[in-house]
């Protein structure tokens, strides 16, 4: 319909990262990926946030990088600081050339190669995750060499409550 609500609610962030862990961790493993979680700072036990977005934006960023991460590792870390939480989500996959780094924003817009030809997808996740951040008063970056990997950063405003 063209617009997109927020609802906000009170979410258990640790306990919501403990979910996304043990799932994105099975599907690692299971393709012999180490994948690690670290919270890099003391985490409040209940922020505000659109959960559902919340969650749509770590689930695309943690398939993706399981998903092209064929050997190696898949590293996920949250720092939490001045009620602002930093997710970051990096990984030994396929990488991403430097040419190739706007285009990925743009919707259905898959970069192939022989790496990437047969892994499936819409070419939708990282367009809805930078569209997801603006909305939500984030911030979105991401970094990539070929064939070392991807590191890819979300920094989102989630208010702690007492």
């Amino acid at each position: 319909a063209g617009r997109l609500d927020l609802y906000r609610s009170q979410v258990r962030l640790p306990e919501l990262l403990a979910q996304m862990v043990d799932t994105y961790k099975m599907q690692a493993l299971s393709k012999g990926v180490k994948f690690h979680f670290q919270a890099l700072s003391k985490l409040p036990e209940v922020v505000i946030c659109d959960e559902k977005r919340l969650r749509q934006v770590l689930n695309n960023l943690l398939s993706n990088a399981v998903k092209y991460t064929a050997q190696g590792q898949v590293d996920f870390s949250v720092r939490y600081r001045n009620q602002v939480a930093e997710f970051t989500i990096r990984d030994t996959g396929i990488g991403i050339e430097e040419e190739a780094l706007e285009r990925i924003f743009h919707p259905f817009e898959r970069v192939r190669d022989s790496h990437s030809s047969n892994i499936p997808g819409s070419g939708l996740g990282l367009t809805i995750v930078k569209l997801l951040a603006e909305i939500m008063g984030g911030d979105f970056q991401v970094e990539s060499k070929i064939k070392q990997g991807s590191c890819f950063k979300v920094s989102l405003m989630l208010p702690w409550v007492a």
